[in-house]
Protein backbone atom coordinates (compact mmCIF):
# COMPACT_ATOMS: atom_id res chain seq x y z
CA UNK A 1 0.00 0.00 0.00
CA UNK A 2 1.38 3.17 -0.81
CA UNK A 3 1.69 6.37 1.60
CA UNK A 4 -0.99 7.96 0.19
CA UNK A 5 -3.41 5.04 -0.16
CA UNK A 6 -2.33 4.90 3.96
CA UNK A 7 -3.03 8.52 4.41
CA UNK A 8 -6.41 7.84 2.30
CA UNK A 9 -7.76 5.27 4.34
CA UNK A 10 -6.70 6.57 8.35
CA UNK A 11 -8.50 9.71 7.08
CA UNK A 12 -11.59 8.10 6.05
CA UNK A 13 -11.46 5.82 9.44
CA UNK A 14 -11.36 8.95 11.09
CA UNK A 15 -13.87 10.67 8.84
CA UNK A 16 -17.13 10.09 10.81
CA UNK A 17 -15.44 11.66 14.44
CA UNK A 18 -16.81 15.15 14.21
CA UNK A 19 -13.70 16.45 16.24
CA UNK A 20 -10.65 15.32 13.46
CA UNK A 21 -9.46 19.10 12.15
CA UNK A 22 -9.58 21.99 13.91
CA UNK A 23 -11.73 22.80 16.25
CA UNK A 24 -14.63 25.80 14.84
CA UNK A 25 -15.82 26.81 18.61
CA UNK A 26 -12.24 28.39 19.73
CA UNK A 27 -11.16 25.38 21.83
CA UNK A 28 -8.15 23.09 21.29
CA UNK A 29 -8.15 20.41 18.95
CA UNK A 30 -6.40 17.51 20.65
CA UNK A 31 -5.72 13.88 19.30
CA UNK A 32 -4.43 10.72 21.50
CA UNK A 33 -2.67 8.41 19.27
CA UNK A 34 -2.53 5.34 19.90
CA UNK A 35 0.29 3.91 22.47
CA UNK A 36 2.68 1.97 20.78
CA UNK A 37 3.93 -1.37 22.15
CA UNK A 38 7.82 -1.88 20.67
CA UNK A 39 7.24 -5.70 22.46
CA UNK A 40 3.06 -6.35 20.88
CA UNK A 41 1.82 -6.03 24.33
CA UNK A 42 -1.57 -4.94 22.41
CA UNK A 43 -3.69 -5.25 25.17
CA UNK A 44 -1.93 -2.71 27.91
CA UNK A 45 -1.43 -0.25 24.70
CA UNK A 46 -4.84 -0.19 23.84
CA UNK A 47 -6.17 -0.05 27.81
CA UNK A 48 -3.84 2.77 28.39
CA UNK A 49 -5.06 4.66 25.03
CA UNK A 50 -8.30 4.66 25.82
CA UNK A 51 -7.47 5.62 30.22
CA UNK A 52 -5.71 8.83 28.04
CA UNK A 53 -8.80 9.54 26.06
CA UNK A 54 -11.12 9.70 28.66
CA UNK A 55 -9.27 11.57 30.79
CA UNK A 56 -7.87 14.09 28.32
CA UNK A 57 -11.76 14.96 27.10
CA UNK A 58 -12.59 15.75 30.82
CA UNK A 59 -10.01 19.28 30.27
CA UNK A 60 -11.92 22.40 30.33
CA UNK A 61 -11.04 24.06 26.59
CA UNK A 62 -9.59 20.83 24.73
CA UNK A 63 -11.81 19.49 21.97
CA UNK A 64 -10.52 15.24 21.64
CA UNK A 65 -10.89 13.66 18.65
CA UNK A 66 -12.92 9.96 18.83
CA UNK A 67 -10.72 8.51 15.74
CA UNK A 68 -8.80 5.80 16.85
CA UNK A 69 -5.15 6.31 15.18
CA UNK A 70 -2.19 4.87 16.43
CA UNK A 71 1.39 6.19 16.52
CA UNK A 72 2.36 2.74 15.11
CA UNK A 73 0.74 3.75 11.70
CA UNK A 74 1.21 7.78 11.59
CA UNK A 75 5.41 6.55 12.16
CA UNK A 76 5.02 3.78 9.26
CA UNK A 77 3.23 6.77 7.40
CA UNK A 78 5.83 9.20 7.68
CA UNK A 79 8.74 7.04 8.15
CA UNK A 80 9.74 7.91 11.77
CA UNK A 81 11.35 5.14 13.91
CA UNK A 82 11.40 7.30 16.51
CA UNK A 83 9.07 10.77 16.50
CA UNK A 84 10.96 13.90 16.88
CA UNK A 85 9.10 17.13 16.06
CA UNK A 86 9.81 17.28 12.84
CA UNK A 87 7.92 13.88 12.28
CA UNK A 88 5.22 14.95 14.64
CA UNK A 89 4.47 18.35 12.68
CA UNK A 90 3.54 16.19 9.67
CA UNK A 91 1.31 13.90 11.67
CA UNK A 92 -0.22 16.90 12.96
CA UNK A 93 -0.80 18.54 9.90
CA UNK A 94 -2.00 15.61 8.62
CA UNK A 95 -4.51 14.87 11.14
CA UNK A 96 -5.61 18.71 11.39
CA UNK A 97 -5.31 18.57 15.00
CA UNK A 98 -3.52 21.62 17.13
CA UNK A 99 -2.19 18.77 19.98
CA UNK A 100 -1.41 15.55 20.02
CA UNK A 101 -0.05 12.82 22.51
CA UNK A 102 1.55 10.11 21.69
CA UNK A 103 3.64 7.53 23.64
CA UNK A 104 6.02 4.04 23.94
CA UNK A 105 5.52 1.10 26.06
CA UNK A 106 8.17 -1.56 26.02
CA UNK A 107 9.10 -4.21 29.00
CA UNK A 108 11.69 -3.53 31.62
CA UNK A 109 13.78 -7.07 31.45
CA UNK A 110 14.07 -9.67 28.71
CA UNK A 111 12.79 -13.12 31.35
CA UNK A 112 9.59 -13.98 32.46
CA UNK A 113 10.18 -10.99 35.68
CA UNK A 114 9.10 -7.72 34.13
CA UNK A 115 7.38 -4.38 34.20
CA UNK A 116 6.36 -1.71 31.73
CA UNK A 117 8.19 1.60 30.88
CA UNK A 118 6.28 4.13 29.27
CA UNK A 119 7.02 7.38 27.71
CA UNK A 120 4.99 9.82 26.89
CA UNK A 121 4.82 12.76 25.04
CA UNK A 122 2.79 16.23 24.13
CA UNK A 123 3.88 17.70 20.83
CA UNK A 124 2.35 21.43 20.20
CA UNK A 125 1.79 21.82 16.59
CA UNK A 126 1.30 25.75 16.48
CA UNK A 127 4.72 25.88 18.33
CA UNK A 128 5.88 22.72 16.61
CA UNK A 129 7.99 22.20 19.98
CA UNK A 130 7.30 18.75 22.24
CA UNK A 131 6.01 20.71 25.06
CA UNK A 132 6.27 18.33 27.69
CA UNK A 133 7.39 14.42 28.53
CA UNK A 134 6.87 11.64 31.11
CA UNK A 135 8.37 8.35 32.46
CA UNK A 136 6.80 5.90 34.42
CA UNK A 137 7.16 2.29 35.12
CA UNK A 138 3.84 0.18 35.04
CA UNK A 139 3.61 -2.70 37.29
CA UNK A 140 2.63 -5.76 34.90
CA UNK A 141 -0.21 -6.49 37.37
CA UNK A 142 -1.84 -3.30 36.91
CA UNK A 143 -2.19 -3.77 32.96
CA UNK A 144 -6.40 -3.59 33.40
CA UNK A 145 -7.70 -0.22 32.27
CA UNK A 146 -9.26 -0.09 35.68
CA UNK A 147 -6.10 0.29 37.40
CA UNK A 148 -4.55 2.26 34.10
CA UNK A 149 -7.32 5.20 35.15
CA UNK A 150 -5.76 6.65 38.17
CA UNK A 151 -2.39 6.83 36.02
CA UNK A 152 -3.99 8.44 33.22
CA UNK A 153 -5.43 10.88 35.52
CA UNK A 154 -2.05 11.63 36.82
CA UNK A 155 -0.49 12.18 33.41
CA UNK A 156 -2.84 14.32 32.07
CA UNK A 157 -2.80 16.83 34.94
CA UNK A 158 1.01 16.80 34.48
CA UNK A 159 0.84 17.59 30.64
CA UNK A 160 -1.36 19.99 30.76
CA UNK A 161 -0.10 21.87 34.00
CA UNK A 162 -3.36 21.69 36.02
CA UNK A 163 -2.78 22.29 39.99
CA UNK A 164 -5.28 19.22 41.51
CA UNK A 165 -5.75 19.32 45.41
CA UNK A 166 -6.25 17.21 47.81
CA UNK A 167 -6.30 17.50 52.37
CA UNK A 168 -3.54 16.61 54.54
CA UNK A 169 -4.47 14.95 58.33
CA UNK A 170 -2.10 15.07 60.97
CA UNK A 171 -2.43 13.70 64.65
CA UNK A 172 0.61 14.30 66.80
CA UNK A 173 0.84 13.23 70.73
CA UNK A 174 0.89 16.85 71.84
CA UNK A 175 -1.55 19.11 71.74
CA UNK A 176 -0.77 22.57 70.55
CA UNK A 177 1.86 22.01 67.93
CA UNK A 178 2.73 24.39 65.35
CA UNK A 179 2.72 22.33 62.36
CA UNK A 180 4.28 23.91 59.02
CA UNK A 181 4.11 23.03 55.16
CA UNK A 182 6.85 23.30 52.86
CA UNK A 183 8.76 26.01 55.30
CA UNK A 184 5.34 27.66 55.85
CA UNK A 185 3.37 28.44 59.07
CA UNK A 186 -0.08 25.74 58.08
CA UNK A 187 -1.63 25.59 61.87
CA UNK A 188 -1.83 24.45 65.72
CA UNK A 189 -3.07 21.21 66.40
CA UNK A 190 -6.42 21.07 68.51
CA UNK A 191 -6.79 19.59 71.90
CA UNK A 192 -6.67 15.77 70.63
CA UNK A 193 -3.56 17.01 68.83
CA UNK A 194 -5.02 17.02 65.10
CA UNK A 195 -4.74 19.43 62.24
CA UNK A 196 -6.61 19.15 59.27
CA UNK A 197 -5.10 21.37 56.13
CA UNK A 198 -7.04 21.45 53.47
CA UNK A 199 -6.08 22.50 49.60
CA UNK A 200 -2.54 21.41 49.42
CA UNK A 201 -1.63 20.72 46.05
CA UNK A 202 -0.86 17.33 44.82
CA UNK A 203 2.33 16.13 44.97
CA UNK A 204 5.31 15.23 47.37
CA UNK A 205 5.43 18.16 50.50
CA UNK A 206 7.61 18.50 53.96
CA UNK A 207 5.95 18.75 57.03
CA UNK A 208 7.53 20.51 60.06
CA UNK A 209 6.36 20.20 63.72
CA UNK A 210 7.17 21.58 66.70
CA UNK A 211 6.24 22.22 70.16
CA UNK A 212 7.66 23.81 73.53
CA UNK A 213 10.07 21.54 75.50
CA UNK A 214 10.00 18.37 72.53
CA UNK A 215 12.57 17.51 69.90
CA UNK A 216 11.07 19.10 66.46
CA UNK A 217 10.13 16.30 63.88
CA UNK A 218 10.21 16.82 59.71
CA UNK A 219 9.15 15.07 58.01
CA UNK A 220 7.26 14.23 53.93
CA UNK A 221 4.07 13.18 52.90
CA UNK A 222 2.59 12.77 49.05
CA UNK A 223 -0.85 14.42 48.36
CA UNK A 224 -3.09 12.60 46.55
CA UNK A 225 -5.68 14.65 44.19
CA UNK A 226 -9.46 14.68 45.50
CA UNK A 227 -7.81 12.79 48.51
CA UNK A 228 -6.99 13.39 52.39
CA UNK A 229 -3.54 11.72 53.54
CA UNK A 230 -2.73 10.87 56.51
CA UNK A 231 0.38 11.23 58.86
CA UNK A 232 1.54 10.55 62.29
CA UNK A 233 3.68 12.14 64.62
CA UNK A 234 5.34 11.65 67.95
CA UNK A 235 7.21 14.30 69.40
CA UNK A 236 9.69 13.12 71.75
CA UNK A 237 10.02 15.11 75.07
CA UNK A 238 12.98 16.97 75.69
CA UNK A 239 15.44 16.14 78.74
CA UNK A 240 16.50 19.24 80.78
CA UNK A 241 19.39 19.29 82.59
CA UNK A 242 19.21 16.57 85.32
CA UNK A 243 18.69 17.69 89.13
CA UNK A 244 19.08 13.78 90.46
CA UNK A 245 22.07 15.65 92.36
CA UNK A 246 20.21 18.07 93.93
CA UNK A 247 18.51 16.24 96.72
CA UNK A 248 21.93 14.51 98.06
CA UNK A 249 23.44 17.67 98.10
CA UNK A 250 20.99 19.56 99.84
CA UNK A 251 21.51 16.93 102.73
CA UNK A 252 24.90 16.79 102.26
CA UNK A 253 25.14 20.55 102.71
CA UNK A 254 22.70 20.00 105.58
CA UNK A 255 24.73 17.33 107.24
CA UNK A 256 27.53 19.97 106.62
CA UNK A 257 26.13 22.63 108.29
CA UNK A 258 24.54 19.84 111.64
CA UNK A 259 28.83 18.80 112.29
CA UNK A 260 29.16 22.40 112.23
CA UNK A 261 27.18 23.13 115.00
CA UNK A 262 28.41 20.29 116.90
CA UNK A 263 32.10 20.98 116.57
CA UNK A 264 31.08 24.21 117.85
CA UNK A 265 29.81 22.83 120.81
CA UNK A 266 32.78 20.75 121.17
CA UNK A 267 34.80 23.84 120.96
CA UNK A 268 32.69 25.36 123.81
CA UNK A 269 33.41 22.75 126.07
CA UNK A 270 36.99 22.83 125.95
CA UNK A 271 36.90 26.64 126.39
CA UNK A 272 36.52 25.47 129.85
CA UNK A 273 39.29 22.99 129.77
CA UNK A 274 41.57 26.06 128.59
CA UNK A 275 40.13 28.09 131.65
CA UNK A 276 41.52 25.29 133.81
CA UNK A 277 44.76 24.70 132.60
CA UNK A 278 45.68 28.29 132.08
CA UNK A 279 45.26 29.00 136.03
CA UNK A 280 49.05 29.57 137.97
CA UNK A 281 49.28 28.94 141.08
CA UNK A 282 49.48 32.62 141.99
CA UNK A 283 46.03 32.89 140.10
CA UNK A 284 44.56 29.96 142.70
CA UNK A 285 45.39 31.98 145.63
CA UNK A 286 43.98 34.90 144.29
CA UNK A 287 40.92 33.10 143.44
CA UNK A 288 40.91 31.05 146.91
CA UNK A 289 40.73 34.68 148.66
CA UNK A 290 38.01 36.10 146.85
CA UNK A 291 36.38 33.09 147.51
CA UNK A 292 36.72 32.87 151.12
CA UNK A 293 35.39 36.60 150.64
CA UNK A 294 32.31 35.68 149.32
CA UNK A 295 33.10 37.99 146.01
CA UNK A 296 33.57 37.31 142.56
CA UNK A 297 37.52 38.65 140.53
CA UNK A 298 36.34 39.98 137.96
CA UNK A 299 39.70 38.81 136.45
CA UNK A 300 38.60 35.16 136.34
CA UNK A 301 35.71 33.63 135.18
CA UNK A 302 33.04 32.02 137.43
CA UNK A 303 34.21 28.52 135.89
CA UNK A 304 37.85 29.08 137.52
CA UNK A 305 36.24 30.53 141.09
CA UNK A 306 34.40 27.46 141.03
CA UNK A 307 37.71 25.00 140.15
CA UNK A 308 39.06 26.94 143.44
CA UNK A 309 35.30 26.64 145.27
CA UNK A 310 35.73 23.28 144.58
CA UNK A 311 39.24 22.22 145.24
CA UNK A 312 38.89 20.15 141.86
CA UNK A 313 40.67 19.73 138.87
CA UNK A 314 38.17 17.86 136.81
CA UNK A 315 34.77 18.95 135.62
CA UNK A 316 33.41 20.65 138.87
CA UNK A 317 29.65 19.82 137.55
CA UNK A 318 29.80 16.46 137.68
CA UNK A 319 31.45 16.47 141.12
CA UNK A 320 28.08 19.01 142.07
CA UNK A 321 27.71 22.27 143.36
CA UNK A 322 26.78 20.65 147.23
CA UNK A 323 29.54 21.90 148.45
CA UNK A 324 28.92 25.71 147.62
CA UNK A 325 27.15 27.59 149.86
CA UNK A 326 23.85 28.35 148.50
CA UNK A 327 24.04 32.02 149.94
CA UNK A 328 27.58 32.33 148.20
CA UNK A 329 28.04 34.63 145.47
CA UNK A 330 29.41 32.38 143.24
CA UNK A 331 26.43 29.61 143.61
CA UNK A 332 24.11 30.75 141.28
CA UNK A 333 26.52 32.09 138.66
CA UNK A 334 27.77 28.58 139.19
CA UNK A 335 24.37 26.77 138.19
CA UNK A 336 24.04 28.93 135.12
CA UNK A 337 27.39 27.87 133.93
CA UNK A 338 26.41 24.31 134.31
CA UNK A 339 23.62 24.51 132.92
CA UNK A 340 25.14 25.87 130.03
CA UNK A 341 27.97 23.37 129.71
CA UNK A 342 24.89 20.14 129.76
CA UNK A 343 23.34 22.26 126.95
CA UNK A 344 26.63 22.47 124.97
CA UNK A 345 27.29 18.83 125.83
CA UNK A 346 23.57 17.75 124.54
CA UNK A 347 23.58 20.02 121.59
CA UNK A 348 26.75 18.38 120.49
CA UNK A 349 26.08 15.30 120.97
CA UNK A 350 22.73 15.86 118.63
CA UNK A 351 24.28 18.19 115.85
CA UNK A 352 27.02 15.65 115.32
CA UNK A 353 25.00 13.01 115.38
CA UNK A 354 22.95 14.97 112.88
CA UNK A 355 25.58 15.79 110.82
CA UNK A 356 27.28 12.51 110.48
CA UNK A 357 23.93 10.88 109.21
CA UNK A 358 23.30 13.87 106.71
CA UNK A 359 26.32 13.88 104.74
CA UNK A 360 26.27 9.43 104.99
CA UNK A 361 22.77 9.74 103.53
CA UNK A 362 23.59 12.67 100.94
CA UNK A 363 26.74 10.87 99.75
CA UNK A 364 24.46 7.93 99.25
CA UNK A 365 21.72 9.73 96.97
CA UNK A 366 24.46 11.85 94.99
CA UNK A 367 26.16 8.12 93.85
CA UNK A 368 22.58 7.29 92.93
CA UNK A 369 22.15 10.80 90.87
CA UNK A 370 25.68 9.99 89.66
CA UNK A 371 25.24 6.33 88.63
CA UNK A 372 22.31 6.64 86.92
CA UNK A 373 23.21 9.47 84.44
CA UNK A 374 20.58 11.39 82.68
CA UNK A 375 18.64 8.41 81.45
CA UNK A 376 15.18 7.44 82.15
CA UNK A 377 16.84 5.74 85.40
CA UNK A 378 17.96 8.66 86.80
CA UNK A 379 15.11 10.58 86.37
CA UNK A 380 13.20 8.27 88.54
CA UNK A 381 16.06 8.01 91.08
CA UNK A 382 16.24 11.72 91.59
CA UNK A 383 12.02 11.85 92.01
CA UNK A 384 13.09 8.82 94.83
CA UNK A 385 15.16 11.37 95.97
CA UNK A 386 12.79 14.24 96.33
CA UNK A 387 10.57 12.10 98.40
CA UNK A 388 13.13 11.68 101.07
CA UNK A 389 12.71 13.63 104.66
CA UNK A 390 14.99 13.72 107.45
CA UNK A 391 13.79 15.34 110.11
CA UNK A 392 15.83 16.28 113.60
CA UNK A 393 14.00 16.80 116.81
CA UNK A 394 15.56 17.26 120.07
CA UNK A 395 15.04 18.84 123.66
CA UNK A 396 16.54 19.46 127.09
CA UNK A 397 16.11 15.79 128.08
CA UNK A 398 15.89 13.34 124.52
CA UNK A 399 17.37 14.65 121.03
CA UNK A 400 16.30 12.15 118.13
CA UNK A 401 16.32 12.04 113.89
CA UNK A 402 14.16 10.32 111.99
CA UNK A 403 14.09 9.48 108.07
CA UNK A 404 11.31 9.07 105.64
CA UNK A 405 11.45 7.79 102.09
CA UNK A 406 8.86 6.81 100.07
CA UNK A 407 9.10 4.28 97.74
Amino acid sequence: MTRFALLFALLLTAATAPTVGHAQDGSTSVIVLGIRSVEGDDTLAQNLTGALRNEASGVAGWQVAEAEVSLAQMSMLHGCDEPDAVCMAAISQDLGQQRVIYGTVRRTGAGEEYDFALTLYFFNAESGQIEDSLTDTIPRAQTDIDDLRPRAERYIVQITGQARFGSIRLTVNTPGAEVELDGEPAGTTDTAGVLVIEDVAEGQHEIGISAVDHESFQGTVRVVADEQSDLRANLILEEGPSLAWVPGAAVTAAGVAFLAVGLRSWGNIRDYNDQRDSLTEEDVQTLRLAVEDNRRDPNYSVWQHMLVALNSDRNVCDDGLGSIDPTHTLRQEAESVCDDQDKQKRLAIIMNTLGVASIATGATLLLLALTGGSDDGGVEEAADARRFQLVPSFGRQQAGLTAFLEF
